[in-house]
């Protein structure tokens, strides 16, 4: 006995059965997709309030221990000139830890992607426009509102322009052996901030450079967890080995431990310097900050007028 042919009505009914299935599960992934976003916000939420409970535990454990060396003066006058000294450095320490508790907190991950995604960007642009590898930080003092600019040179045979004409991305001005791109570091700002705490003066010989700026990466910024100094004074060269780096693949065009040691070293010098990474299997990486071969843009320009007023001969009299 045959069976029965399934009607059309049958089909469409089948059709609409199946569409509803996927509207429901649809909808069901959608709502399981909020209840996950609605879950991570609250996560993110819990972990900035702890770290913030954190602080204003410190906070309150400062005031206690200056409290308590107040009481202790009162009660020990022979020990007072101590106690009170405590008093004032734990009240000094809670107010700060309290005031300066970050409202925000990022996760190191977050910090790593976006300096990658800027990483890879001027990259393609160097990659595109086909420019050298070579990396030259050069001093701005006559622009006060940076204090150097990378610049990528387009030849292998260049020359580091004036520094007025790295203010633009495009450096088209002047010489053909000049031209590049001018990128603003990323150790720009970082070099403000490092130089802004300081105590004294920043150096300005190689060896007190790179103790200073060392012990920014290590101390102030915890960009690296501890570095290794060689000045070699005759190639006019600095090797800094670097461990545990933040921020990954030091070889990255412009990352931060590199740019900060880049721009240190050309504003302390007062001369461009480029930089080279390699590896190294007791470190995570060497970088090498080398002043040798480069001279100042203005030392260059007044040289080249020099010798052009030698070779231009001298207006006769009539």
């Amino acid at each position: 006995m045959s069976q029965p042919e399934p009607t059309q009505l049958d089909a469409s009914a089948d059709d609409s059965t199946r569409q509803t299935d996927i509207v429901h599960d649809r909808q069901t992934l959608e709502a399981e997709l909020e209840v996950l976003r609605e879950e991570n916000r609250r996560l993110r939420d819990s972990y900035a309030h702890a770290k913030r409970a954190t602080f204003r535990r410190t906070a309150v454990g400062f005031f206690a221990v200056g409290g308590l060396s107040l009481i202790a003066a009162l009660l020990f006058p022979t020990l007072q000139t101590i106690f009170v000294a405590f008093a004032g450095t734990g009240v000094f320490a809670g107010i700060v830890t309290f005031y300066l508790t970050p409202e925000r907190f990022v996760s190191a991950s977050v910090s790593d992607t976006v300096f990658d995604t800027l990483a890879d960007v001027e990259q393609h642009l160097v990659s595109e426009l086909e420019l050298q590898t070579e990396t030259v930080y050069v001093p701005t003092a006559s622009r006060p509102e940076t204090n150097a600019r990378l610049f990528v040179p387009q030849h292998v045979e260049y020359a580091v322009p004036d520094p007025d004409q790295l203010g633009e991305l495009f450096v088209t001005s002047g010489a053909e052996a000049e031209q590049g791109i001018s990128l603003p570091p990323t150790g720009d700002r970082l070099y403000t901030e490092f130089e802004q705490t300081i105590s004294g003066k920043f150096g300005n010989d190689p060896d007190a450079i790179a103790a200073q700026l060392t012990a920014a990466l290590s101390e102030q910024f915890e960009l690296v967890d501890d570095t290794t100094i060689e000045i070699d004074g005759g190639s006019r060269t600095a090797s800094i080995a670097i461990s545990n780096p933040a921020f990954g693949d030091i070889h990255q065009l412009d990352h931060p431990v590199v740019s900060l040691l880049a721009v240190g070293f050309a504003t302390g010098l007062d001369r461009p310097v480029t930089v080279d990474t390699r590896d190294d299997d007791r470190f995570s990486g060497v970088v090498t900050v080398s002043w040798d071969a480069l001279e100042q843009p203005s030392a260059q320009s007044n040289g080249a007028a020099a010798r052009e007023r030698e070779t231009t001969p001298a207006p006769e009299n009539s």
